[in-house]
């Protein structure tokens, strides 16, 4: 087992965030263009408008050259058909290239089942995934991987280069609504083993897998898109089941873990939500873990953020307690302002943005490698 999550991690691999090329790239780019970087934000709070973004023209390079965003995620709306599809994100990823020499990571909830932005449009002319709830059901690993990589496959033919799946959430509380069919499971080894194959899947296309909702959304109630989510977990609960499918992601080299917005007062003596705790964030992934890839926020619009912290203050806190990348704060101009103004102030020390930044740029250089090899396949089929 150890000797094949070693193999793993070998494959995996991809760039050092502490390699001279990585630091190369931190080292020209300034104070305001490192925080972009660490913000995924929906094309339309980017672009400040209502109606919704189809396309990348002028306004989208616009708000971007002015604060360029790490990446973008597109909602269902956003993604019409395949061609306007294909066109929007090439056109981000123009744009920029062009403002920062970087790709941008271009990210989607496709889950499979009930959570699919893309399958679930008919115009786009994909066959819909079962529920992970029935793939994990056959205890096959064999059909999480054909649903990864049937995933990935249509997802990086469109473009996208990172999706917030597989759900590594084990069941604990049957009566979880929000999650149940999303995940593989109430067996942790099971999940560990199903998120495992169906990544593989999804990589094996060039599509970053984002383990989530860390460190467990199983044993909850409430749904955190609306208010507080408390799990009760004790540590030993958590460490041999909800931690177990996010350790194997650590141990196997995943890039991406979202962080959930759930509390889990038995863990951390408070009611910290996990994505803004630093016993969380930085205690339990990166010290007890040892995990070394990117650790981002679960969306920030959500109730059990938005309605305890202004966007300023959830973005400086979710970066003091060590997240890398902030998902969709509820405002990105006053997120993205407020981290500025506290580095700048010495409040966030400008070692800590290096150190996410560097994961980040790790992770686009790889991504524009894999870029650079399609580019020269396409050119070789269109010749």
């Amino acid at each position: 087992e150890a000797l094949k999550q070693a193999r793993k991690r070998q494959a995996r691999r991809g760039i050092d965030p502490n390699s001279s090329v990585v630091k190369n790239v931190l080292s020209k780019m300034s104070l305001e263009d490192k925080v972009a970087q660490m913000f995924i934000v929906k094309p339309e709070e980017l672009a400040g408008t209502y109606g919704t973004v189809v396309s990348s023209g002028s306004q989208m390079q616009q708000s971007f050259n002015s604060i360029p965003v790490g990446g973008i995620m597109y909602s269902r709306e956003n993604i019409q058909n395949p061609n306007q599809t294909q066109q929007m994100i090439s056109g981000l990823q123009s744009i920029s290239e062009s403002r920062v020499s970087l790709p941008a990571l271009v990210a989607v909830d496709e889950e499979g089942g009930t959570v699919a932005r893309v399958s679930s449009n008919p115009q786009m002319g994909v066959n819909s995934s079962p529920n992970m709830r029935d793939i994990g059901a056959t205890k096959k690993t064999r059909k999480a991987y054909k649903t990864g990589a049937y995933i990935g496959n249509y997802l990086s033919n469109l473009g996208f280069n990172v999706d917030f799946a597989p759900v590594a959430d084990v069941i604990t509380n049957p009566d979880n609504n929000l999650m149940i069919k999303r995940s593989f499971g109430s067996n942790a080894s099971l999940v560990a083993n199903m998120t495992d194959a169906f990544t593989d899947g999804l990589q094996e296309h060039h599509v970053f897998a984002t383990y989530k909702h860390f460190p467990g959304h199983g044993s909850t109630f409430e749904d955190s898109h609306k208010g507080v989510t408390v799990s009760n977990q004790t540590p030993l609960a958590l460490r041999k089941i909800d931690l177990v499918p996010f350790k194997d992601a650590v141990d196997t080299g995943v890039k991406f873990i979202m962080v959930s917005h759930v509390s889990y007062p038995k863990i951390t003596g408070d009611d910290i939500p996990a994505s803004m705790s630093e016993k969380i964030v930085t205690g339990l992934a990166r010290k007890k873990l040892g995990y070394k890839g990117i650790l981002i926020s679960d969306s920030l619009g959500m109730g059990a953020i938005s309605l305890r912290y202004s966007p300023g203050v959830a973005a400086i806190t979710g970066i003091k307690a060590g997240i890398d990348i902030l998902l969709s704060p509820a405002n990105l101009r006053q997120a993205y302002y407020s981290v500025v103004n506290a580095v700048r102030q010495g409040d966030i020390p400008e070692s800590r943005i290096d150190e996410s930044v560097k994961r980040i740029i790790a992770v686009k250089l790889q991504i524009a490698q894999q870029l650079k090899s399609q580019n020269v396949k396409n050119s070789k089929i269109t010749k």
